[in-house]
């Protein structure tokens, strides 16, 4: 191989290079957290989000609507575009219902897909779900 041709394979290999780091930093993107109540009784909760700066996002307390009397349904506090995410970012949240505390993490993979959004959320699930925990409360996140 000669000089030129070794220069060109170079210059392509870089084009390439560069062209996957453009599309690793898109955007930001929106982070959204709600808490879904699967159970006919109703509840407070306090909690606290806060990002991977320590930097608080929200924190406040509410009642949380039992769930309408049909299967089909559940009440849904919805949170929306509390901050701007990349892929990468940690969210963290604290939440207390019922004397007992919840702690979870949420890792961003989802920004700027077409698939999914950034959503992270507790759920009450009802009391004859299967869960992975005793209480049946848990949190989830989107999955891209």
């Amino acid at each position: 191989m000669n000089r030129r041709q070794f220069l060109q394979q170079v210059s392509c290999g870089s084009v390439l290079l560069t062209a996957g780091c453009t599309s690793l930093s898109r955007e930001p993107g929106s982070f959204n957290f709600a808490i879904v109540n699967r159970r006919e009784q109703s509840y407070h909760a306090t909690f606290t989000v806060w990002n991977d700066d320590d930097e608080i996002i929200i924190d406040g307390s509410v009642d949380i609507a039992a769930k309408p009397p049909t299967e089909e349904e559940y009440t849904v506090l919805n949170f929306d575009d509390l901050t701007d995410v990349t892929n990468g970012d940690t969210i963290d949240v604290r939440i207390q219902i019922d004397g007992e505390t919840f702690e979870g993490t949420y890792e961003v993979t989802c920004n700027e897909s077409e698939n999914a959004d950034n959503d992270f959320f507790f759920r009450i699930r009802h009391p004859e779900a299967p869960s992975s925990n005793e209480s049946g409360m848990e949190f989830a996140g989107s999955e891209c």
